[in-house]
């Protein structure tokens, strides 16, 4: 039996809730470009997938305004990225306890590193993490593993030592692919938490239950 030396989270809808400020910020940009407003449900949707995926579900069968949306859409979201955005209930307490157990921590996030970047330091806990990485620091952003192994390999940590804490179904293959356990955030985003947690390792209500797990490996490992 395994002990876990390293959590990873990911950020939009396990660390922070995000959403509002995408849904408002989505929306400026689309109206800039006299386009009509979506959802935020459809703004909760678009989180998390990944670049490609997210414009899909911004702008439709309109791909050619792509380059034309994220020019708009991104310094917008970077000045206002925590205009309305907060850790989750328990995520800083859990960040202190896991400091205090001297357990790992790293954040693998399909943001882009700039806007990842400033949520973080304006909701000061950028100084939690041993690692941060985004899409920028791979070649492949999750689903692909790229990211979880090298917060392992940087971090001197084998991958079975480590889970994934993440609220869709690419943190959850990303973990599968890297070789570790997953747990799925159901305080998240995602909207098919009974499929996912099929095929996560473990599945949370709240941040701070993540603690019983480790616990639950360290007595099984003694």
């Amino acid at each position: 039996m395994h002990r876990t030396d390293l959590v990873i989270f990911d950020v939009d809808g396990t660390l922070v809730d995000t959403a509002t400020d995408v849904h408002i910020c989505l929306n400026m940009a689309l109206e800039r470009m006299n386009l009509p407003a979506i959802s935020v449900e459809i703004a909760k949707k678009a989180i998390g997938p990944g670049p490609k995926d997210f414009i899909k579900y911004i702008l439709g069968n309109r791909l050619e305004l792509a380059d034309e949306f994220h020019q708009i859409f991104r310094p917008l979201y970077v000045q206002r990225c925590a205009d309305h955005a907060a850790p989750f209930d328990g995520i800083v307490e859990l960040l202190h306890e896991l400091r205090d157990r001297n357990i790992k921590m790293a954040v693998a996030t399909n943001k882009a590193r700039n806007s990842n970047a400033a949520v973080l330091k304006a909701l000061q806990l950028d100084s939690s993490f041993d690692i941060i990485l985004s899409r920028d620091d791979v070649e492949h952003s999750k689903p692909a593993p790229d990211m979880l192994l090298k917060a392992c390999q940087q971090l001197k940590t084998a991958p079975e030592n480590a889970i994934m804490l993440g609220d869709t179904d690419n943190d959850i293959a990303a973990a599968a692919g890297a070789g570790m356990e997953s747990c799925l955030a159901l305080w998240g985003f995602a909207d098919n938490y009974k499929e996912l947690a099929e095929r996560s390792t473990y599945a949370i209500d709240h941040p701070l239950q993540i603690l019983d797990i480790i616990e639950s490996e360290i007595v099984n490992h003694a």
